[in-house]
């Protein structure tokens, strides 16, 4: 037996392993080592796939999601230049559709004037 005392860290490294292969012994090769290993190597992975999975799907819905409020909330109009019209030029031009240029008079005719004007019709 060797000892782990004395020597080099060279042979104590050896003589540590001798001791250990001695204590636990060599494996047996089983059949179903590489099958079994490779089971909890997919198990394990497994869950990382379905999260990355939902993750992109999710990404790819929010994505989507927003082209489609971008569309929906994108404005439309006959006048091009309606959103290119600074504040006072929308101001001016309502002032100008509340107070025309010219203004025609209107008369109201009472039923003894309108009798009046058919009698001399």
């Amino acid at each position: 037996m060797a000892s782990l005392d004395g020597g080099s860290n060279d042979e104590r490294l050896d003589a540590l392993f001798q001791l250990y292969a001695r204590a636990c012994g060599s494996p047996e090769p089983d059949p179903l080592f590489m099958p079994r290993l490779w089971q909890k190597i997919e198990s394990r992975q497994n869950v990382v796939v379905i999260f990355r999975r939902m993750a992109s799907g999710l990404v790819t819905a929010a994505a989507l999601a927003c082209l489609i409020m971008a569309y929906l909330v994108a404005p439309r109009s006959s006048t091009p230049g309606f959103y290119h019209a600074t504040y006072l030029e929308v101001l001016a031009e309502d002032q100008a559709a509340q107070s025309p240029d010219y203004a025609e008079p209107v008369s109201v005719e009472t039923d003894s004037e309108t009798e009046l004007k058919n009698e001399l019709l």
